[in-house]
């Protein structure tokens, strides 16, 4: 069977988390004399994580007390992850005189100063997202007052008596969106909505669909703890076509791919060219 391999223009690496693993990479080729330690996952990816780890990165755990940082080498250079981290940790960081290197997402960055003027207004803010997300996290902790949704079903039983900003996670999809949206307006036509929504996101869900529409199976390429690749494998598999979720890329075997003659390949944002290349090259073995 002659098959044909189709690659989305927009998979892997997306402008911020390019940025945070060109940050990291720097650091640990130009500065030797520093100690080069990620305050959490830089981004959810193994594969780059394990690459950034033998090249001398440590990976300290997200939620960084003060006993721990004053463990830290005087040499220490802390590099906050794509997500962000909260604001609490910021001060925490500051206040020990940490030299800090920023790899926060542009756009993370730009959705925290709407918090941030929502809470100097005394606005209480709703971001729709996954609870728990390392993004929602960071960002919820910069609002005076708030709360996480991520259902139509929570968004029907907010109660607010009074103006209140909108914000969402930067990878949650487009339908999502939609409808929690929605259903806000209907009971709140006052609340302020932002589709804070990445562009890029946007391009990469978008691409998927389209690619759904002439392909007869989808390979979805990214970290399991991806939340905008996990995404991507919802958006194929919700469009009926055969979708196949790869979270290691190198232990992949494609022989559940033999019955289908025009195969789609896409990734999440934090998946590096290398992975896909990798797929791609078990794909054309593929006999």
């Amino acid at each position: 069977m002659k098959r044909e391999i189709i690659v989305a223009r927009e998979a892997g690496f997306c402008a911020g988390v390019r940025r945070a693993v060109q940050l990291a990479n720097d650091s640990l080729e130009k500065e030797s004399a520093k100690k080069l330690f990620s305050l959490g996952p830089l981004i959810h990816n193994p594969s780059v994580i394990e690459e950034l780890e033998a090249k001398g990165m440590s990976v300290l755990s997200s939620s960084l007390d003060t006993k721990a940082v004053k463990e830290l080498p005087g040499n220490a250079k802390l590099l906050v992850r794509a997500h962000g981290v909260s604001k609490e940790q910021y001060e925490l960081l500051k206040s020990n005189g940490l030299d800090i290197l920023d790899g926060t997402c542009p756009h993370v960055i730009a959705i925290r100063r709407m918090i941030e003027r929502a809470a100097e207004e005394g606005e209480p803010v709703v971001i729709l997202g996954d609870k728990g997300h390392a993004e929602v996290t960071g960002l919820m902790s910069f609002a005076k007052e708030g709360t996480v949704v991520s259902s139509v079903e929570e968004a029907a039983d907010l109660k607010f008596d009074k103006p209140f900003t909108v914000v969402c996670q930067s990878t949650l999809d487009s339908s999502t969106f939609e409808a929690v949206k929605s259903e806000i307006l209907k009971k709140y036509p006052f609340a302020k909505i932002r589709n804070t929504r990445c562009q890029a996101t946007e391009k990469r869900q978008k691409e998927a669909l389209s690619l759904c529409g002439v392909c007869d199976a989808m390979i979805v390429i990214g970290g399991i703890g991806s939340a905008n690749s996990n995404r991507l494998a919802e958006i194929c598999k919700s469009s009926g076509k055969a979708t196949f979720f790869v979270t290691d890329p190198a232990n992949w075997e494609p022989a559940e791919l033999k019955p289908y003659r025009k195969i789609g390949v896409t990734a999440g944002a934090s998946t590096p060219q290398s992975d896909i290349d990798l797929i791609i090259g078990k794909l054309k073995d593929l006999i």
